[in-house]
């Protein structure tokens, strides 16, 4: 099973984008910190969401506020451009929910975006 659960703060304001092939998507990270260790540790996680989805977050979601985040991992090799092998693991955004108070009344967007 490819299933991913992460709650953490956006990193940077979303920005709506759209492919060659007209879909539309937003690409952000998550910093999600690590519990159960001594030292605090964040880890910053990128997060794909595409269609309804990504349209929903890039117009309700800011910098800092925290997210839900359930989706699957996928990874992509390509070489950067000093020539190095690079290996990119990112996580498709399947479902979502807004976990700050700023967003409660937008919690069941989600649910709207993955019926779409």
């Amino acid at each position: 099973m490819n299933q991913v659960n992460l709650v953490g703060n956006i990193t940077h304001d979303l920005e709506l984008k759209e492919s060659q092939q007209d879909v539309k998507y937003t690409q952000f990270r998550l910093a999600v910190d690590e519990r159960g260790i001594k030292e605090k540790r964040t880890h910053f996680i990128d997060i794909v969401a595409f269609g309804r989805q990504a349209e929903i977050l890039t117009q309700h979601v800011s910098k800092g506020e925290k997210l839900f985040v359930s989706g699957r991992l996928t990874n992509s090799n390509f070489i950067n451009t000093e020539g190095n092998k690079v290996r990119k693991i990112k996580v498709i955004l399947e479902e979502f929910e807004f976990a700050g108070n700023t967003k409660t009344r937008l919690a069941q967007s989600h649910t709207l975006a993955q019926n779409a």
